[in-house]
């Protein structure tokens, strides 16, 4: 009897895995196959810099960003929102800085006082303590002037058109933020790439019949209104307040069309901690949106459920399906099979990492990407588990 029970778990994990990482996508991509799209990509004006008296009718921003550190890119993040392509009293920067330990607020004193930033609005804001992103967010926007809020990262650059992107979204009503598309200035490696290409399109397709999940820190919007402050310990912080617009019944848009850059170029380690906190971050957002697998939010409900819960799970899924599949294997030689292919994928993962060698074949290259992605994630869902995740940001 155990041993049915063990092969019917053994089943289901298997199941789990085939449905987060082929069935689910492929879902998506059946239902949004012909569906229209014209309401969800409205036309993004092209303003030119060109005064007019449509200006009027143009949404208002308050562009909330953060700073801890942040010497290196603060000046160009400056000047990078002083030629956006906006009437100049439509929106307004909110700089806080967060305790910081370096010279940005000095550099950012300077910056502003340049020439070709006179025209930008700014409220600059020098934090004597660091208290943390999440304390910094909730300070900008209890500050704000506007009625949208936009978040960014000072080491994102955004397009020139970026917020008349977002006011062409923010003119239907029933849009409660909007997330940007986002790249690295500089390419990662050819398993990285076909990764961020996969979850573009995932992004895509659950924004056009529901709402995207979450949103890219580097660039995304919502409406004031719509903003709920979340716990002091949040680690994905662009994760759950755009899920908590979702459950205010609001719809999160996807728009690759207008794409930050990211500057910054991170190391091995710096790389290595980044993963290990979005790690403990989608385990952490699993346990506090668990109200949002409820049948009343629809797709988004299914989309949460199919995407980032189960991503959550998935390196425990994986723990399982290699212990469960120790025990079966005197039952069947099937699953001595099976455990032989397991062994050799995780061996030959383990090999191509300790003499750091890159496998021609682009599939291989993604199997290296996945296997180590849910090794890290496994590291970082058991720092959050035990408690040993950082509560105040600091600079990777």
């Amino acid at each position: 009897m155990l041993d049915l029970i063990m092969i019917i778990l053994f089943a289901v994990a298997i199941f789990l895995v085939i449905y987060h990482h082929a069935i689910y996508p492929l879902m998506l991509k059946v239902i949004t196959k012909n569906k229209n799209t014209n309401k969800l990509n409205p036309v993004i004006k092209k303003r030119r810099y060109m005064f007019s008296a449509e200006d009027k009718k143009l949404n208002c921003f308050s562009i909330i960003i953060p700073a801890f550190n942040e010497a290196k890119f603060i000046a160009e993040k400056i000047r990078n929102l002083s030629v956006i392509d906006y009437p100049s009293d439509r929106y307004e920067l909110i700089l806080l800085c967060d305790g910081c330990q370096d010279d940005t607020h000095q550099i950012a004193v300077q910056t502003v006082a340049e020439l070709a930033c006179l025209d930008l609005q700014v409220q600059l804001v020098n934090l004597k303590d660091n208290n943390g992103k999440v304390a910094a967010l909730k300070k900008g926007v209890a500050i704000a002037k506007f009625d949208n809020i936009v978040f960014s990262d000072v080491s994102a650059l955004l397009p020139v058109n970026s917020l008349l992107m977002l006011d062409s979204h923010f003119k239907n009503p029933t849009v409660g933020a909007v997330s940007g598309g986002y790249k690295f200035v500089q390419k990662g490696t050819a398993g990285e790439q076909c990764y961020w290409k996969y979850q573009s399109m995932l992004k895509s397709r659950e924004s056009s019949i529901a709402s995207v999940l979450g949103a890219h820190g580097a660039f995304y919007a919502l409406r004031k209104s719509c903003y709920q402050d979340v716990p002091a310990d949040t680690i994905n912080d662009d994760f759950l307040i755009p899920m908590n617009v979702i459950k205010q019944g609001y719809r999160v848009i996807y728009e690759p069309r207008v794409v930050a850059i990211e500057l910054e170029q991170v190391n091995l380690e710096q790389d290595m901690s980044r993963r290990l906190r979005i790690a403990a971050g989608n385990f952490q957002q699993l346990i506090y949106l668990l109200p949002l697998l409820s049948p009343k939010y629809g797709w988004n409900a299914i989309n949460f459920a199919s995407g980032k819960a189960l991503r959550a799970v998935m390196p425990f899924i994986f723990i399982f399906i290699f212990i469960s599949n120790i025990y079966l294997v005197p039952s069947h030689s099937f699953f001595l099979s099976l455990l032989a292919c397991q062994i050799s994928l995780y061996g030959l993962v383990m090999i191509i990492n300790i003499f750091d060698i890159s496998p021609k074949l682009n599939a291989l290259r993604l199997i290296c990407y996945l296997v180590n992605g849910y090794w890290v994630a496994l590291k970082g869902s058991l720092k959050y588990i035990f408690g040993l995740q950082e509560k105040v940001w600091t600079k990777i």
